[in-house]
């Protein structure tokens, strides 16, 4: 069985820890949204507490693994915050804030001070770089693709807010939640780019507009490969590590080698269900 841990959000409503050698599900708080600081071994995961609510004064807090030592970073009583995710060093968490209206990224050290505003452009989902050099992100780009679903397209920026561009423009496809190799090579993120025009729902998701997988592409965009291409179920909320991308499979936490493209339904094996899955140790 394959080593590593995998943080998850669990269909209770709690923060769950999967330990993949053991089988092992713990559930560890009561919130939802978690990131592992980038050691993989440190006590604290940032987080979206919604526990008001979800976009109701949504904040970024921390909490150790054993539920003690709350922190509220963000405290902004008229804005919502979502989306944090560490820098690969442990300074700086970059994250989502609609305090000027639109969803936006800014940037703030790991104690919750030196807030930055990082870009005017409609941001969300940031991920950082291995190297900490840049962010890919999803932006609005407004109105739907043909099959009906919001248009998204992936981004990147310089971790200085600079040097920002378009790595997704198809105008038929919604792209997002991007992540980085760990070698920086590629950014896996889910699209409906996929979607046949003659895509129906499946008989258990009658209300499905388009098709769900993960794909990769290279950081400036070129070479896009479908990883997934599943017209059954929705892949989403990839998570990329040297152990493979963790992925949502409608509710089941499956593995995949990019390299083979072979699958581990780790759900289907322990009996484990959850949505947005992210790997402890990367």
């Amino acid at each position: 069985m394959q080593a590593g841990r995998i943080v998850f959000s669990g269909d209770d409503g709690e923060i769950h820890v999967l330990s993949l050698s053991t089988g092992e599900d713990r559930a560890v708080t009561s919130i939802r949204g978690p990131q592992f600081d980038p050691d993989g071994h440190g006590p604290l995961i940032v987080f979206r507490d919604s526990r008001a609510g979800v976009n109701v004064n949504d904040d970024i807090a921390v909490i150790r693994t054993d539920g003690t030592g709350y922190r509220n970073l963000t405290r902004s009583p008229d804005a919502n915050e979502w989306g944090p995710i560490w820098s690969p060093d442990g300074r700086r968490i970059v994250y989502s804030s609609d305090e000027n209206g639109v969803p936006q990224l800014f940037v703030m050290d790991a104690n919750g001070s030196n807030v930055r505003h990082l870009s005017d452009t409609w941001g969300e989902y940031p991920a950082w770089s291995p190297d900490g050099s840049r962010i890919a992100f999803a932006s609005s780009m407004g109105g739907t693709t043909p099959f009906g679903d919001p248009d998204h397209d992936v981004f990147v920026i310089d971790a200085d807010g600079s040097d920002e561009s378009n790595l997704t423009t198809a105008p038929d496809s919604n792209e997002g939640y991007p992540t980085w190799s760990p070698d920086g090579e590629w950014i896996a993120f889910e699209s409906t780019l996929g979607t046949p025009p003659s895509f129906a729902p499946p008989p258990h998701d009658l209300e499905r507009l388009s098709d769900e997988d993960v794909w990769v592409m290279r950081p400036d965009g070129s070479e896009p490969r479908n990883l997934t291409s599943d017209l059954v179920r929705q892949n989403k909320f990839p998570d990329w590590s040297d152990r493979g991308i963790v992925f949502d499979r409608e509710g089941s936490i499956v593995i995949l080698d990019p390299r083979t493209g072979a699958q581990d339904d780790v759900s289907e094996r322990t009996g484990v269900l959850g949505v947005f899955p992210a790997w402890i140790e990367r």
